[in-house]
């Protein structure tokens, strides 16, 4: 079956000499393309030039709202020099809101708090710019996330909120809204009905699904690293739910992907 992990994070593997084995993998396990997503102005260049040489790559850019430094400030000048080219990102992202970690003092907290946001509409604006799509970051802040978003006239067909973390209602919200959810290998996790409700509560006409990785492998590998060639794990999983089959999984989440990326 063919798939296509719609958020990665591979710079580790690049700058580790492993990113050649990490395709290997992927691609002996199926996966067709594989979205990389940044998270500062460091990886950029980094990305695009893997792009570039590799045709089953994409890419993503952005600046995590965890990532925010002062020097980053003038960064968003030179987005549109990346918006050339076979090598321009799909999407901008991970951009969004995160108000899990926070600091204690009220005060830090708030100040924190309105730099992610600053950030937030600056990526916004630019999405509008360039009439591209949106890959959401919402860690305790799938309102706030919200609100910024209609505020900023993107359309909320060009959004997704990545590795989602919200209930079942706040889904359905988004997707009256017109945005969508992509989920992870947390939907494995033996806890984690709350996602696999939020997920049903989605549909596969709209399903995507992502590794994360480094992060969040799937069982039977919780705990360890995870990469892009485990996601068929994922989707076994995510067919489980549904009562269908990997392969129906896989059929429909390529194609969604393929079609709000608009990848060939």
């Amino acid at each position: 079956m063919h798939l296509i992990d719609t958020h990665s994070h591979l710079e580790d593997f690049i700058f580790n000499g492993e990113i050649e084995e990490i395709l290997t993998r992927a691609r002996e396990a199926g996966l067709v393309n594989i979205i990389t997503c940044s998270t500062n102005p460091a990886e950029w260049p980094v990305y695009q030039k893997l792009c570039a040489e590799t045709p089953d790559i994409s890419w993503q850019i952005g600046i995590h709202p965890t990532e925010i430094k002062p020097e980053y400030a003038d960064a968003f000048e030179a987005f549109g020099t990346f918006f050339t080219g076979k090598a321009a990102p799909v999407a901008i992202g991970e951009t969004g809101l995160d108000f899990y970690w926070l600091p204690k003092d009220p005060e830090e907290a708030e100040a924190v708090k309105a730099r992610q946001m600053e950030n937030f509409k600056r990526h916004l604006m630019l999405a509008s710019q360039f009439n591209t799509k949106v890959c959401v970051h919402a860690r305790n802040s799938i309102d706030e996330c919200v609100e910024a978003i209609s505020a900023s006239g993107v359309p909320f067909s060009n959004v997704v909120f990545h590795c989602y973390s919200g209930t079942a209602e706040q889904m359905k919200m988004l997707n009256d809204l017109g945005a969508r959810g992509s989920f992870t290998g947390i939907i494995t996790y033996k806890n984690a009905e709350e996602m696999r409700e939020a997920m049903l509560a989605q549909g596969i006409e709209k399903l995507m699904l992502e590794t994360d990785c480094p992060y969040l492998a799937p069982v039977p590998f919780r705990g360890k690293k995870n990469e892009p060639s485990l996601l068929p794990y994922t989707a076994r999983s995510a067919g489980e739910a549904f009562g269908v089959s990997p392969q129906y999984i896989a059929d429909a989440t390529t194609q969604n992907a393929k079609d709000f990326f608009g990848l060939l």
